[in-house]
């Protein structure tokens, strides 16, 4: 009977083990903003070609960058590549972070393309059904780097809606060296603006900017990976040369 008790007792203990990493902590301080739908205009449809061999395309679907054939980074399949919302982000004594979000503005209409050497420029609206923003996304290729930024006139912040890769792995010092599944971190602030902050399985880095504010990733829902910025202007840089699949160390 002991030696049975002592087995339960191990198991229980093993079980809390493996489940207190997926609980403890998890999304402590950020607010869930999903994402609304996507309306691309006839004029702004298609695929800007950046310059070796970097393409951005843009459909109902969403907006992928690629290198030649792989895909470095896509925004959530079906659904707005970002938000905008009102509220703010806040540290306290105790170093952590909460959001507070008093307003979202959750469905992107892009009417325009404005196309140059290296860059493209999608023109558009972020609203919420009773009030739009002007939104402006800009996608550079340059150095090694893609950058892909967005502005929205009049916001206190802007979360961007990435397709969930597998295996989202944790750049130090950004955020820990660990595969980041089921969780949300805010990005250290002494780390670097655009320097790469995790990694996912299709072997690029993402970066997030600017430094100044809270930079935060949520990889809590189901089929995305939502990036938080408190600005009304970021960006992402993603590398434009796939590096090995990263690994975790945990």
């Amino acid at each position: 009977m002991v030696a049975l008790v002592a087995s339960l007792l191990a198991l229980g203990l093993l079980g809390l083990a493996t489940s207190v990493p997926g609980w403890v902590g998890r999304g402590e301080g950020f607010v869930d903003v999903p994402p609304g739908l996507l309306t691309v205009g006839a004029d702004a449809k298609g695929v800007a070609t950046l310059g070796g061999g970097v393409t951005v395309s843009l459909y109902s679907d969403g907006l992928r960058v690629n290198r030649d054939s792989s895909l470095l980074l896509q925004t959530v399949i079906g659904g707005s590549m970002l938000s905008a919302v009102e509220g703010d982000a806040t540290t306290g004594s105790d170093g952590h972070t909460r959001e507070r979000v008093t307003r979202r503005f959750d469905n992107v209409t892009i009417t325009e393309l404005v196309f140059l050497p290296g860059r493209a420029t999608y023109l558009g609206t972020v609203g919420d059904g009773s009030r739009t923003l002007p939104l402006t996304l800009r996608i550079e290729a340059g150095g090694g780097v893609v950058r892909v930024g967005a502005s929205v006139i009049g916001a206190d912040g802007i979360v961007w809606h990435l397709n969930r890769e597998p295996q989202t792995i944790g750049i130090r010092p950004g955020l820990p060296a660990v595969n980041l599944r089921n969780s949300a971190a805010w990005v250290d602030p002494g780390a670097v603006e655009g320097r790469a902050v995790f990694s996912t399985l299709l072997g690029t880095d993402v970066g997030i900017g600017p430094q100044r504010v809270a930079r935060g990733v949520d990889i809590r829902a189901e089929g995305r990976t939502d990036i938080h910025v408190w600005t009304d202007g970021c960006f992402l840089t993603v590398s434009s040369q796939a590096r090995p699949v990263p690994t975790s160390t945990s």
